[in-house]
């Protein structure tokens, strides 16, 4: 049985199990946290979580991870379409990483950890974020999903993107950075009443007072 190491706050970790949900894929769940462990390293090379156990050995990273399930499990489609619109939907989800996930991160030591960001930080992963924005007001219009009648990859992709995003913007603007993007906030509504997504959110919020108290541990 397929094995996914990780842990229910990890964003990265619920992008990787929604989609084994949604496609029915049985699999086990094995408490990981990231770092620098030898033996976890064995797995996954940068310590990184999520990491998958296959019948053929160990994968790492998390896009790297969807385009395996998506291949070996091809049951219930996330990329389906033509070349162009799975191209399509690459773009939209790095856009997700590089300009809303990454830049969020940025604002965690202060978010998390009480540890004060610079101004200077703030006004960089904002402009970024502001253009990330700009970038998917251009690209998608949510009818009702981000492509369409149906839920991709992007969907969910995008999803546990945001769920940082609106962390960090929430708590160190208190902006609202769906209200950037015309549909987004019904989309983003429309994807957390979905029963995995209430699942997972759940499960993280009953293991977000563990994880925080172990940041701080550790600032």
């Amino acid at each position: 049985m397929l094995k996914l190491y990780g842990f229910a706050v990890s964003n990265y970790f619920n992008m990787v199990k929604h989609v084994l949900l949604h496609k029915g894929v049985e699999f086990e769940e094995v408490l990981t946290f990231p770092g620098m462990d030898p033996a976890y390293n064995a797995k996954s090379p940068m310590g990184k979580v999520p990491c998958i156990e296959t019948e053929h050995g160990f994968l790492a990273e998390t896009s790297v991870i969807l385009n395996y399930i998506e291949a070996a499990y091809p049951a219930r489609p996330l990329l389906a379409g033509d070349d162009w619109q799975r191209a399509k939907m690459a773009e939209l989800m790095k856009i997700a990483e590089l300009y809303f996930e990454l830049p969020a991160r940025r604002l965690f030591p202060e978010v998390l950890a009480g540890k004060p960001v610079s101004a200077e930080i703030k006004a960089e992963v904002r402009e970024t974020i502001t253009k990330g924005c700009q970038a998917l007001a251009q690209l998608v219009k949510p009818a009702p999903y981000v492509f369409g009648e149906v839920m991709t990859m992007a969907d969910v992709v995008l999803r546990y993107s945001l769920l940082t995003c609106k962390l960090a913007t929430q708590a160190i603007y208190q902006w609202d950075v769906r209200g950037e993007v015309p549909g987004l906030r019904e989309w983003d509504d429309m994807m957390a009443s979905a029963e995995i997504s209430q699942q997972l959110d759940k499960a993280m919020q009953d293991g977000m007072a563990a994880f925080l108290e172990a940041v701080k541990a550790k600032a």
